[in-house]
């Protein structure tokens, strides 16, 4: 596995294709987004023989704070201690790099699987987030904080 520099297109391919979990297809159009993610240093693009496995990254919300993102392929389980290991180290070089002292990240309270994988990239639970989404659905907010 390759770690690239995102494009927006990368996000664009695994959305018009099978992200890792149809059934938690994010409920806003996202693609509308995508190009506003590239953050030079800060976003990329996990590669395996070619195909796109994922893509990530930390937007700056402003100074010291960012909010961090991910989007798994169908291919994401074929590879997922390495893309774990890789995450984990990749976002604690973000967070030093840029002088981050907290990374935030909203994940759908009913995907029980993105719990467990955040919980990987020893981010911690913040809270309940209720009808957070623009359909209703709560989230919840983890935090990684240095």
């Amino acid at each position: 596995m390759i770690l690239v520099e995102f494009e927006g297109r990368h996000a664009r391919q695994i959305l018009d294709g099978q992200v890792n979990d149809d059934t938690f297809r994010p409920p806003i159009q996202i693609s509308q987004f995508v190009d506003k993610m590239v953050v030079p240093d800060m976003s990329f693009t996990a590669v395996v023989n070619g195909s796109i496995v994922a893509c990530g990254g930390i937007y700056p919300v402003w100074d010291g704070v960012g909010e961090a993102w991910f989007l798994g392929s169908h291919m994401i389980h074929k590879y997922t201690k390495t893309i774990v290991k890789e995450l984990r180290m990749h976002l604690h070089g973000i967070m030093e790099a840029h002088q981050l002292h907290r990374v935030q990240a909203h994940i759908l309270e009913d995907w029980p699987n993105a719990r467990r994988w955040i919980r990987f990239l020893d981010m911690q639970e913040e809270g309940v987030l209720r009808k957070f989404s623009p359909d209703g659905h709560n989230y919840i907010q983890f935090s990684k904080v240095m």
